[in-house]
């Protein structure tokens, strides 16, 4: 049974990844026909795999196979062009803020970007942690994890945003938020 479903599985792949080509180079009537049999002959592929080899075996398979397929009709149907002159920039797309530095704007984004986008994300992790509808040790390794991914996205705002009252702002309130959810 493993060689026919090998067989068919590979030729449902070629003809819905071939299909799909068609219908993406086709923008007429047929388009839609096209679409329709790409992934239909997909989805055959996946059943096929998965009945012939079994369903742990088949259906990872199958979709691994059929993404290394697409990635041989894309690289088959790569055109190379000459390459365009780069442009000689002189100053840089995004200036910062061309206002003048000022000793207490350092210390307030310092304290922003650091403790206050760390408690904000503590809360939200702590939120994750006690609300989820998941087991504990689901729950607890989502709200961790979450931490240092939140407290680093809450710096890179906050250095990079000129207003610092916003970010003031929304960072105290979604820590009290996500402590009010956590503790309530």
């Amino acid at each position: 049974m493993d060689g026919v479903a090998t067989i068919f599985t590979g030729a449902a792949m070629l003809l819905g990844v071939a299909g799909l080509r068609r219908s993406w180079a086709s923008r007429g009537a047929a388009h839609p026909l096209w679409l329709l049999a790409g992934w239909a002959a997909i989805i055959a592929s996946v059943v096929i795999a998965a009945w012939g080899w079994g369903g742990e075996i088949g259906i990872p398979a199958a979709l691994t196979v059929v993404s290394v397929v697409a990635l041989g009709f894309v690289a088959a149907n790569v055109q190379w062009r000459a390459a365009r002159q780069a442009r000689v920039r002189t100053a840089s797309p995004v200036d910062p803020s061309d206002r003048p530095s000022r000793i207490w704007r350092g210390i307030v984004r310092t304290i922003l970007a650091g403790p206050l986008a760390g408690a904000a994300s503590v809360g939200v992790g702590v939120a994750l942690a006690t609300r989820l509808p998941l087991g504990e040790a689901d729950r607890i390794a989502i709200g961790g994890l979450t931490i240092p991914l939140l407290w680093a996205g809450g710096m890179a705002w906050t250095l990079a945003d000129d207003r610092i009252f916003r970010a003031f702002a929304v960072l105290v309130l979604v820590a009290a938020v996500s402590y009010s959810i956590a503790f309530i």
